[in-house]
């Protein structure tokens, strides 16, 4: 095989880890570690005796011999992909008013359209530097009035809150281990849901991914998907900034970082006392993935590309 039919081996690999089948124009923008143009990836997947070994092609889909059910699999989870995404818009639509949150994001497989009936919703969300553990509680509050924040066995459908960064703490490379597959495509799905204007610049920030998958690049969100800020809103999040911009803004942020923390510790199974990325608290990252599987995934990943 020459590297472009491994390119395309190893990108529908890792997406059939994830049962979601992949269009060609799919696999030419999410190619991994590898640039063509999307003719010589559309050739070689209808010319290469190769690649016909193992994969077959239905309804514009490509997957691996014998998961043609992927297909209604993927049709499947898109319906309840944007019923979510729906839940996520109202969230943010709430949220909004919410002092110093510059981005909410959403991410994990409800952003590519392949959450299953189950799932929550990932929020990922920026806010200002010095602000983190206030808008964090802010927006932890407001969630759990609203019934919709995920905790306990209250799971579906729910807004999971586990990622914040500060806005001038933007790249997330320092994060990632060696050969961190997951990590990647789980950053490159990643899609604004509100912005204040500083998603540009996060993605600026991360443009080490295109060295891993050349082609990523932000996503453009036509209105419809998206929450956007209204004259009140704004106004009145600005009002709310201009009041807590200063000493007091920041003697609460310190008083529930205290209280934030005192809680935390009381986790005694809780990762943050490893030595690795799983989960990190900090005053420039909150990340709480108890369970991360992005090394499972690497090594499910690099076995199946071995056995080929």
């Amino acid at each position: 095989m020459n590297s472009l039919e491994k390119a395309i081996l190893k990108t529908v690999i890792y997406y059939d880890i994830f049962d979601y089948p992949l269009t060609g124009f799919e696999i030419w923008k999410w190619l991994y570690d590898y640039q063509v143009t999307l003719d010589e990836v559309v050739k070689a997947l209808e010319n290469s005796f190769d690649l016909k070994r193992y994969l077959e092609t239905k309804d514009g889909f490509y997957f691996f011999k014998g998961r043609k059910s992927l297909i209604n699999t993927r049709k499947a989870r898109r319906d309840y992909s944007i019923d979510k995404w729906r839940v996520g818009l109202r969230a943010a639509w709430f949220l909004r008013i919410i002092p110093f949150i510059k981005t909410i994001i959403l991410c994990n497989s409800i952003a590519y359209f392949n959450a299953e009936k189950d799932s929550d919703i990932d929020f990922f969300i920026i806010v200002k530097d010095k602000y983190l553990w206030l808008t964090r509680f802010l927006i932890t509050i407001l969630l759990h009035f609203l019934r919709i924040r995920r905790h306990g066995n209250k799971i579906s459908d729910r807004i999971c809150l586990s990622f914040y960064i500060i806005d001038n703490n933007l790249s997330l490379e320092k994060l990632t281990y060696k050969r961190d597959i997951h990590f990647y495509y789980w950053l490159l799905h990643f899609v604004p849901i509100f912005d204040t204007g500083i998603y540009k610049k996060f993605f600026k920030n991360n443009a080490w991914l295109k060295n891993y998958i050349p082609r990523a690049s932000t996503w453009e969100v036509i209105d419809n998907w998206m929450t956007k800020d209204n004259f009140f809103t704004k106004i009145f999040r600005t009002f709310l900034e201009r009041i807590l911009d200063n000493f007091l803004g920041r003697f609460l942020n310190s008083f529930l970082r205290k209280v934030q923390l005192f809680k935390m510790s009381k986790n005694k199974f809780s990762k943050s006392k490893e030595n690795n990325t799983d989960v990190i608290i900090s005053d420039n990252i909150l990340k709480f993935h108890e369970e991360d599987n992005r090394k499972s995934i690497r090594d499910i990943f690099y076995k199946r590309i071995s056995k080929l």
